[in-house]
């Protein structure tokens, strides 16, 4: 069907059936694919006036706003407050634009007015979502705010199967952001087998320089760990590196003057 032949029935669409969120939708996209911004921002608005209530119509707009996008996410979380899709399509716009400042800011936000509404379960779908976008930051920020719904903030354990389920489903940033989270929240205190699952994640998915990273990290918040420094001296070990491994193995010996 052409561009002229498609307006018409857009057009056709939206007037016999104006309360129809796809009619709005669908002709805002087939203007923005013409090049005519203006007209599908213009016909984008009218949709958020007919369909007031949809989260898709007033989603197109905030992707299709021009200047002043903040305003436009402003206005359909006001409008839609209670709709999750809001929220994160708010962060990964900001995310998009280079505005990670507000990224947390915005998840912060959106779990508060959501909370009884949109559970623990819930909230943990959206980040694998939003890193298969290449949204890692948004990512990152659901994580910070939604991984402690539900259960103890102690509660360290639980936070390992959703990052060991994360990993089999190869969602690598999301199971990365909830170790992240987990160890920083009580890093002298984490059981060591929560830095050992780390430590591994990185080993598999990550790069020398992050595991090397988080394994020094690792036995300065937990001195006592013999088996993190052996992790360390092993990497060491296997890189070629006698020289830092042994270094490794005296600074455990230090630490741990009973150690072998």
């Amino acid at each position: 069907m052409d561009t002229k032949k498609a307006r018409l029935l857009f057009k056709s669409i939206t007037k016999t059936n104006p309360k129809h969120p796809a009619g709005w939708i669908g002709a805002a996209r087939l203007e923005e694919a013409a090049g005519d911004m203006p007209t599908a921002r213009q016909l984008i608005q009218k949709g958020c006036k007919e369909c007031p209530k949809s989260g898709d119509v007033w989603l197109e707009a905030c992707k299709l706003a021009n200047s002043n996008k903040e305003e436009a996410r402003a206005r359909a979380r006001m409008k839609l407050s209670k709709e999750p899709a809001i929220w994160i399509t708010a962060a990964k716009l900001g995310e998009a634009n280079g505005n990670t400042a507000k990224v947390g800011e915005i998840r912060e936000r959106g779990i508060h007015a959501l909370q009884g509404v949109f559970d623990r379960e819930g909230w943990l779908m959206e980040p694998e979502a939003a890193e298969q976008a290449g949204s890692v930051v948004t990512c990152q920020a659901i994580i910070r705010n939604a991984v402690c719904i539900g259960v103890e903030v102690e509660d360290q354990m639980t936070w390992v199967a959703d990052a060991e389920e994360c990993e089999e489903r190869a969602s690598i940033e999301t199971a990365r952001a909830i170790y992240d989270h987990a160890l920083s929240v009580f890093p002298t205190k984490t059981n060591e087998s929560v830095w050992l699952k780390a430590a591994q994640l990185e080993k598999n998915h990550g790069t020398r320089e992050s595991l090397d990273a988080l394994l020094t990290k690792a036995v300065i918040c937990m001195p006592h760990a013999e088996v993190l420094w052996l992790m360390g001296a092993k990497e060491k070990s296997l890189l070629g590196n006698l020289t830092a491994a042994r270094a490794i193995l005296q600074e455990a010996h230090a630490s741990i003057p009973n150690s072998e």
